[in-house]
């Protein structure tokens, strides 16, 4: 009887053991098709009975545009449209803020990475606490107008700031504006993606084209254009735009 009961217990924890990693696998894994159609009924649905509205949290004038627009599935769920966000989103523990990208055009569902934006807060500490002592940003070398590197080595910093790509994990390097503010680099993912597709001519921002070819947005991005065959920096004064 002993025995019974023991390998019962075994076999519980066994099981338990395989399928816990499952379901956290579900609830970190990269957004997939099946969630973003979903939500995206949800939004054309909500938007359909609302007279043109959205279901979207509030946002500051200055809020990047590419999530400046996000989902408030508390909206949706009181709306009885949607009992739950998708388990990968931010509000169920998961990584991904779901998103509205051309909210007066397409009304398209995107995701955007969280984590980026978590980094990008970290480093905005670290320049604030430089510019208390120093006044100015830790301005480095120029790479486009009004956008510059980080100088690490003034602020004492071991290694460049970087962060992870939501479209390759590659490393991207953090760069920051004229005002001091920290932003990432996409422009190796943009050519990566032209030499892939063959593009040679591209009218307008850059960050479309990959919004265009990913779920992901480029989140804290400078506005990028096509030059020349030379991914370069917007003259955009703003992210916001």
């Amino acid at each position: 009887m002993k025995l019974k009961l023991l390998f019962i217990l075994v076999s519980t924890l066994l099981l338990s053991a395989c399928l816990y990693p499952d379901e956290q696998r579900v609830e970190q894994m990269p957004t997939n098709e099946e969630q973003l159609q979903q939500v995206q009924n949800a939004v054309n649905q909500y938007k359909e009975q609302n007279g043109g509205l959205l279901p979207i949290k509030n946002s500051d004038m200055d809020t990047p545009i590419f999530i400046k627009y996000q989902i408030d599935f508390n909206t949706l769920k009181n709306a009885n449209i949607m009992g739950q966000a998708p388990g990968n989103s931010f509000e169920r523990g998961g990584v991904y803020s779901y998103v509205i990208i051309n909210p007066e055009e397409e009304t398209e569902v995107k995701v955007s990475d969280v984590r980026i934006n978590q980094k990008l807060r970290s480093v905005n500490y670290e320049i604030n606490l430089y510019r208390n002592e120093h006044l100015y940003p830790p301005y480095g070398e120029t790479i486009g107008r009004n956008y510059f590197k980080i100088d690490t080595e003034r602020m004492d910093v071991d290694e460049p700031f970087t962060v992870n790509s939501p479209y390759t994990g590659q490393k991207l390097d953090i760069i920051i504006n004229a005002q001091g503010r920290a932003l990432v680099d996409y422009r190796p993912d943009v050519y990566r993606l032209l030499e892939e597709e063959n593009i040679t001519e591209y009218e307008g921002d850059l960050r479309y084209l990959l919004t265009d070819h990913y779920p992901m947005v480029p989140a804290y991005s400078p506005p990028m254009k096509l030059i020349d065959g030379n991914v370069e920096f917007s003259s955009q004064d703003s992210e916001t735009e």
